[in-house]
Formats: C-alpha cells, sequence, structure tokens
C-alpha cells in the first residue's frame, strides 16, 4: 500500500486552534486534512476578540499572515489589576504590570476572531498540503500500529498517521478513546461584549477584581476617535443572567458602575454573549496516534489572557516535536513521539489549568479575610519589581 496517498495529519475541528495547527504543519510540508462540522462562513460573524500574547504573535509571524493581521490589532502595552472587592480597608488597591520591566515592547495584541480566521483559513486555502471537509463530521475512528483510520457522517473512510483533536471541551475523539476528565464548576457565568467609552484608555487592559470574579475591560483598535474596549465579565451566574436581560440603558448604567468610572460613560456596542465558567483537564493528552491539543485537553476561565495562549502553547510545543520527528525519520504518530508531548505539555497544562482554578476562587471569594489578604498582596505587589517581573514571565509562559 503506497503511504504517500495517505494524508500524514487528520484534524478534527477548525477552530482557532485547529486553524493554527494545520497551517503549522502545512508549513512543514506534511499533508493536513481537516474535517469541520458546521459552516465555515458563519466565522466572519463572530465579534469576539482574543487577547493574544507575545508567542503566539511570533507564531503568526512565522505562518506569514501578521502582516495582515496587525492593522486591526490593538497592542496590550500594559495590565492594570484592581481590587474593589474588600470593604475593610479603605480605597481599592491596585498594581500595574508594564512590559519594559522585562524589556519587552508589548505584552501581545487584541485581535479580531473574525479577522484572525478569515486570513488563517486564507492562507491554507493556498496550500496544496491542506484539504477541507466542512459539515461531514467524523464519527468513528481506529488506530492500528502503522496508521489510523477515520469514518465520517457521510461515509468517506480516510486513513492517517496522526490524528489530532481540536474539537473543544466536548470533544467526541476524548470520549471515543474513553479520556476521563477531571471538571471543576463555579456556578458562574462569563458574559462578554463590546463597549465604546468617554475616556481612553491608552493601551491599558484593567482586571477588576470583586466579589463573584474579575470584570476585564481590554483595549480595542478602532479607526474612529471613538475609544472601544471588549468587556469579559465573570460573576455568579444570577448576577450575569440579570444584567444579560436589561435593556440597554440600564446595561450601560450598570457597567459605567461597574467598571469604577476608570473608562469615563461606558455604552453597549453590539450584542452580549454568556456562557457557563469551568475549569477543566484531560488526564492524559495522548492515546494510541491520537492527540487532545486546545480545550478538547484542558479548559480554564477566562481570565489572565491564559486561555487560548495555552492552546498555542500546546501547538508550538506539537509542531516543534513533529518537525524533530521528520528530520530523524520517525513516525510522527508512534507512541514514541506522542509520548514527548504527553511529557512536555500534561504538568505544564495541569498547573496552569490549577492556578487560573485558584486565581477564579480567589476573584470570586466573599470571604473578608482573604478579600484582605488579596488586597495586601496587590500592595505587595506595587513594592516589589522582582515579583512583577517573575509574574509576567510566568504568564507569557517563559
Amino acid at each position: 500500500m503506497n503511504e504517500k496517498k495517505y494524508p500524514s495529519v487528520i484534524i478534527s475541528g477548525l477552530g482557532i486552534s485547529g486553524l493554527i495547527t494545520a497551517s503549522l504543519l502545512c508549513k512543514e510540508k506534511i499533508k493536513v486534512e481537516c474535517f469541520e462540522p458546521i459552516d465555515i462562513s458563519k466565522f466572519h460573524a463572530d465579534q469576539r476578540t482574543t487577547a493574544f500574547l507575545n508567542p503566539a504573535i511570533g507564531v503568526f509571524k512565522e505562518i506569514g499572515i501578521w502582516g495582515e493581521i496587525e492593522p486591526f490589532s490593538q497592542p496590550l502595552k500594559e495590565m492594570e489589576i484592581i481590587d474593589a472587592g474588600s470593604k475593610e480597608r479603605a480605597g481599592p488597591a491596585s498594581v500595574v504590570f508594564e512590559p519594559k520591566e522585562v524589556n519587552i515592547e508589548n505584552f501581545g495584541f487584541n485581535v479580531p476572531n473574525s479577522i484572525l480566521r478569515l486570513e488563517l483559513l486564507g492562507w491554507l486555502k493556498k496550500n496544496q498540503n491542506f484539504v477541507l471537509n466542512v459539515g461531514d463530521p467524523i464519527v468513528k475512528h481506529y488506530a492500528f500500529d502503522d496508521n489510523i483510520v477515520v469514518r465520517t457522517e457521510k461515509g468517506k473512510e480516510l486513513n492517517g498517521k496522526l490524528l489530532i483533536s481540536c474539537e473543544g471541551r466536548e470533544s467526541a475523539i476524548r470520549k471515543r478513546e474513553k479520556i476521563n476528565t477531571i471538571k471543576t464548576s463555579y456556578n458562574q457565568l462569563a458574559m462578554v461584549f463590546q463597549v465604546s467609552h468617554s475616556k481612553k484608555h491608552k493601551d491599558r487592559t484593567t482586571e477588576i477584581l470583586d466579589v463573584g470574579g474579575p470584570f476585564t475591560i481590554i483595549p480595542l483598535r478602532t479607526t474612529s476617535k471613538q475609544s472601544k474596549s471588549t468587556v469579559v465579565w465573570m460573576d455568579n451566574a444570577d448576577v450575569i443572567n440579570e444584567a444579560y436581560s436589561l435593556e440597554n440603558e440600564e446595561f450601560d448604567t450598570l457597567v459605567s458602575k461597574k467598571s469604577l468610572g476608570i473608562r469615563g460613560n461606558i455604552k453597549l456596542v453590539g450584542k452580549r454573549q454568556k456562557w457557563p465558567v469551568s475549569s477543566q483537564l484531560s488526564k492524559t493528552l495522548v492515546s494510541k496516534r491520537t492527540v487532545l491539543i486546545a480545550e478538547s485537553a484542558h479548559v480554564m476561565p477566562p481570565t489572565g489572557a491564559q486561555g487560548l495562549n495555552t492552546s498555542v502553547e500546546d501547538i508550538i510545543a506539537l509542531h516543534n516535536i513533529c518537525k524533530t520527528a521528520l528530520k530523524n525519520n520517525e513516525d510522527i504518530g508512534s507512541e514514541r513521539v506522542l509520548r514527548r508531548y504527553n511529557i512536555k505539555r500534561f504538568l505544564l497544562t495541569g498547573s496552569k489549568v490549577f492556578g487560573i482554578h485558584l486565581l477564579n476562587k480567589i476573584s470570586m471569594t466573599e470571604n473578608s479575610f482573604l478579600r484582605i489578604a488579596r488586597k495586601n498582596f496587590l500592595m505587595y505587589l506595587n513594592q516589589s519589581s522582582l515579583v512583577r517581573k517573575t509574574l509576567i514571565k510566568a504568564g507569557l509562559g517563559k
């Protein structure tokens, strides 16, 4: 049987993580066939943005699409944390993290999802190593010593060397492989929306800690003089549901108050979206000729810009391992190669999921002692450049 007939890699799921994975592998001249169950024409309607840190920006540069994305992307030059949740001590405490503390120009960029998807998909469609199947999900797969076979809903059968799940937190591949997960729920919802505001953001991201969860304001790049930002508000489910149901004028008043007036008068722009907040970690990231990445492998609360950036770290690691394997004439889907990935990523992703879990629990706490401790820690950070630098490097994955 001639192996050259078969794609080396099969990817299930063509969200942002799947697109980035496919692009990096295609650059290595690996034939990649992707299966996306939903209509990708709807991708352009995604109004969300993602705060990508510098390692992810490096990936976009490596693929060769950053020049098209940068004009629409907002530099993230400062990160401010304000503790407004402790009533036991007068006034909020705050700390500002600046990129110059670690000798970089900025922490990353806030990138519109729709622009990123468009550019990645456009680049892939021009690549002869890429094949796309839309509206035909993988429903079965069988792993063998030398290859893996997938079957789709419409009856297509395909052989490959490696199957990558980019399907998200409800990954069907993970479930078929009977890979268990550790999951935590918080009775918490996240709501994301875009706003205009009367005060300039000055390239600063601000995270306000209160009871219930963080309220984060992330600057947007606009062509008008009107300043705009994306807001990610995490809070108890009842609080978010009540805010979600408000008319726009009442909502604007509530959000302006919630933001402590630091962006002035705020007005909602566009629609509100909400979803349950949870943490989840797969007990392994690999099985026979199969690898889980991104939210198929790990889910965390949307705080600290760690979710999708951790997924990009997965992709970088897998790309580098596959590249090295190819140079050494190794089978990229072999147990030996996938074990390297699991060793490299499992403890790192596990510790990050656990760390973000703790941060979220601390941010939503109603315990007066913990709120005082949280405020005292921010005050300490203001005095310690060494700890600030350490936290910055950890956040950037260094």
